[in-house]
């Protein structure tokens, strides 16, 4: 395996990342220049550039290293700091001006990603964690009805933990799990105690999961049309497999496509079509180029390919698509080198976000800024930053 934030990939990345730079708006370039009311730099450049959007606040969670993974549920929210192993919680309740108000840490040295993923009630958050010893660590069960004073409440070994979803059905409540060592796992999770009990395990192939953007889950607990609860798994090496989870102990394999390895999955879905934005894996095969693959799964039988979304940045290894957010008809993709960038209806340019900032010394990112994962909820959109440690906050301009 290739690792692009290795210390040595850094010290290549850092050099790469100027000449990168002025490659980046290729393929938005003619968008760009179409999009009326946009200051500032293009998104190329090394200041704040906004187009489309304005800042609403921001709040420094970390001074010593980088973000990760954020997750919302209501007026409470919970931030990765994936480089440190913490996870912040912040009160909401003001959507422009978060507050950090609670704080899970314990005395690992050598985290190095990991995802998040609240219950329906929000009383739990289940923190995936991932070393960069694979080996290593899991899922760690907090009980955060009280987000001042989060507890441990249950530890569970999962090797290369990576993403983590939470789905609840009429049979009770669930945790699924993409991990390095043993790929798919489904537990049921006992909210009386915190416990969680494994299912089902799907390890095949071996190592279809690795680190960063290597993999994605999405789980629609009602699919419009079939009228049962479908889950989208993806992976560097087996692309995307749709299963029916009406039977989460034994989900059913309903359609895949496997053309390229993916990693972060959204899916919009009627009760006439289905729509799944995935992006390219890097970690397996840094020679991918970094694109949003737009995939047609109305039939899951027979999925296709309708297009690609290019950032324009070819196969450098630190400039991809970390995180994305679907609302609507507006997908937002944080993308490291570009910022956050929005497109509309799966095909149009509307605008950019880039939030100029000092990497912290403990950031596992080259460069900075570096966007790594975007929410948006309650008419604000919250971008974490994995250089400068800064979560910020922006809303769409009027």
């Amino acid at each position: 395996m290739i690792n692009p934030f290795s210390k040595a990939s850094r010290r290549g990345a850092l050099v790469a990342l100027g000449v990168a730079a002025s490659l980046l708006l290729s393929s938005f370039a003619p968008a760009v220049s179409a999009v009326s009311g946009c200051s500032g730099d293009e998104p190329d450049g090394d200041g704040t550039s906004l187009c489309r959007f304005k800042s609403a606040g921001s709040l420094r969670v970390s001074k010593a290293a980088g973000l990760g993974r954020i997750e919302l549920h209501g007026k409470v929210g919970a931030v990765l700091q994936r480089d440190e192993g913490t996870v912040s919680l912040l009160d909401l309740s003001n959507p422009a001006r978060p507050k950090k108000v609670g704080e899970y840490a314990d005395d690992i040295d050598d985290s190095f990603d990991g995802d998040l993923a609240f219950s329906d009630d929000g009383k739990w958050l289940f923190y995936a964690r991932q070393t960069h010893q694979f080996s290593k660590d899991g899922i760690h069960v907090l009980n955060v009805s009280d987000p001042t004073t989060p507890a441990l409440m249950h530890y569970q070994p999962a090797g290369g933990a990576y993403r983590i979803a939470y789905h609840k059905d009429p049979a009770g409540e669930w945790v699924v799990l993409l991990d390095a060592t043993h790929g798919l796992v489904v537990y049921r999770f006992e909210p009386t105690t915190g416990q969680l009990v494994p299912v089902f395990i799907d390890p095949l192939p071996a190592l279809k999961v690795g680190g960063p953007a290597s993999a994605g889950i999405y789980i629609d607990r009602e699919d419009p049309r079939l009228k049962v609860p479908l889950m989208y798994v993806t992976t560097g090496m087996t692309g995307l497999q749709v299963y029916d989870i009406s039977d989460p102990t034994a989900p059913e394999l309903s359609g895949e496509w496997s053309n390229v390895g993916l990693a972060e999955v959204e899916v919009s879905a009627t009760a006439k079509s289905r729509t799944v934005y995935a992006a390219t894996e890097y970690w397996f095969d840094p020679s991918i180029e970094s694109e949003v693959v737009v995939l047609d799964a109305s039939k899951l039988d027979a999925i296709k390919e309708r297009r690609r979304l290019s950032a324009g940045v070819g196969i450098e290894g630190s400039l991809r698509v970390q995180g994305m957010s679907l609302t609507g008809s507006r997908l937002l993709i944080a993308h490291s080198g570009m910022g956050m960038l929005s497109v509309t209806g799966g095909r149009t340019f509307m605008g950019w976000a880039k939030i100029a900032g000092s990497r912290n010394e403990g950031a596992g990112v080259p460069g900075a800024p570096f966007a790594m994962d975007v929410e948006e909820a309650r008419g604000h959109i919250y971008l974490t930053d994995a250089a400068t440690g800064t979560l910020t906050v922006l809303r769409p301009a009027r």
